[in-house]
């Protein structure tokens, strides 16, 4: 079986970033740099006081292990809840309204908000940068709760801005059945053309069956398609898959939740032959490089786990445990 010559995957390509890309960039860096300004704030507090006590630091070091881990919103709420009245509680809802703020989850957000205002630390809710409209004081609370409201309006007049158009009516559908269960995509065959049909036909000649989605990001995504995935040899794999490539295709959807995107050896214009990833939470970077041509009906719940499996430790991004395609079908 032909290789490549390099491992067919997904990276970043910042200086072809796309216009919505540049846009979600926008609107995020504003709030993301005030709770990095907040975060390097109160760690140099902390490391400044030496009268910190010993449970003090048990409980700041609770929110940082909250902060890292995989479920970190059950973990913060855990930790509000556990310090209703704490200073450390009124940080904890910062950093849950950034998460809810990244998910685009505004009324969760300013709950949140709401709730580290009532607590209102000085550093917070009171203490003044020059980061308001123009240059103006203000607080790093007011500014996160006019970033919030700022973005829900945008999005608001922007509905179908960070969603595809639905799936057009009598689209092929696939199932991919995994021992954890279906995944069934919708195929956008107008949109583009050559990576549908070149799926559509792999899964007929049943390429997929017995292979493993052999890469994740966790929260991210679920690459598959590598037939040397059903190999126990974790070196070769995302280096397999016919010798062809797929031209490159402007289908103009966008990498958001739960979408169908083909695979690539980095540096390539055309898309693997047979490799292929399925998003687990919006991968706008993405937009531009790679090219979107299905997404997923049934399944998400699936995905979003596989992609938070444990990794190897002597492959970076390989699961310990991969999921297996028993096999795939056209419906």
């Amino acid at each position: 079986m032909a290789k490549h010559k390099a491992a067919t995957e997904i990276t970043i390509a910042q200086e072809e970033q796309s216009a919505f890309a540049t846009l979600v960039f926008k609107y995020k860096w504003p709030a993301l740099s005030v709770l990095a300004v907040a975060s390097a704030a109160i760690l140099y507090t902390q490391s400044a006081s030496q009268a910190a006590t010993e449970s003090d630091r048990a409980v700041w070091g609770e929110l940082y292990e909250a902060n890292i881990s995989e479920d970190r919103v059950a973990m913060l709420n855990a930790l509000t809840a556990k310090n209703p009245s704490a200073t450390v509680s009124a940080w904890a809802y910062m950093d849950l309204a950034q998460t809810h703020l990244v998910k685009r989850e505004y009324e969760e957000a300013t709950v949140a908000l709401q709730s580290a205002q009532e607590l209102s630390p000085a550093l917070l809710g009171t203490l003044e940068f020059p980061i308001g409209p123009d240059g103006s004081g203000q607080s790093l609370l007011a500014h996160l709760e006019a970033s919030v409201a700022q973005e829900a309006a945008w999005t608001l007049e922007h509905p179908s801005i960070f969603e595809n158009p639905p799936l057009p009516e009598g689209s092929p559908r696939v199932e991919l059945m995994t021992e954890l269960g279906p995944i069934i995509v919708g195929l956008e065959s107008a949109a583009a053309p050559g990576h549908s049909a070149n799926f559509l036909k792999l899964v007929k000649e049943g390429y997929y069956n017995g292979t493993r989605f052999h890469r994740v990001q966790p929260g991210g995504f679920i690459q598959g398609g590598d037939p040397n995935s059903r190999d126990e040899d974790a070196s070769t794999w995302g280096l397999g898959g016919p010798d062809k490539t797929i031209p490159a295709e402007k289908s103009g959807l966008i990498h958001a939740e739960g979408v169908l995107s083909a695979a690539k050896v980095t540096g390539a214009v055309n898309s693997s032959g047979s490799q292929f990833f399925l998003t687990a939470s919006p991968q706008y970077q993405f937009d531009g490089n790679y090219v979107v041509y299905g997404r997923v009906l049934e399944g998400l719940d699936l995905i979003k786990d596989a992609s938070n499996g444990e990794i190897r430790e002597d492959k970076a991004e390989a699961p310990v445990e991969p999921v297996t395609i028993i096999s795939s079908r056209i419906l």
